[in-house]
């Protein structure tokens, strides 16, 4: 399956609607969700892991770069390494790999 981005993409709320898209129309295999310990994810390039009712949770780009939208939510966004951001929403979060790479996913109560 082919999860990259149309080139001709440039307005944000269709990107997250085609993220979105793309991850209910996968396999379960290649959509990976949050396991209950969380840690350091490997997300391969164009693969796409989900964090349920992700509020509170820190997604801390280790390596590569991914892109982060939320299910309703206009605001995307895209870590590279070295980068991290704390979810403001109980919504889903989809993160997709831009290019092969590690992530880090602390949860609310782990944060403090």
């Amino acid at each position: 399956m082919n999860l990259a981005l149309p080139a001709a993409t440039h307005d944000s709320r269709f990107a997250s609607r085609w993220l979105r898209a793309q991850a209910s129309r996968s396999h379960r295999s290649s959509v990976q969700a949050t396991p209950p310990c969380c840690g350091i994810q490997e997300i391969a390039k164009a693969g796409i892991h989900e964090v349920k009712q992700a509020l509170g949770f820190t997604i801390e780009c280790l390596e590569g770069s991914v892109w982060i939208t939320l299910d309703g939510d206009l605001r995307d966004l895209v870590l590279d390494a070295g980068q991290s951001c704390k979810i403001d929403s109980e919504r889903r979060a989809l993160i997709q790999a831009l290019d092969t790479a590690r992530v880090r996913l602390v949860p609310p109560s782990a944060a403090l």
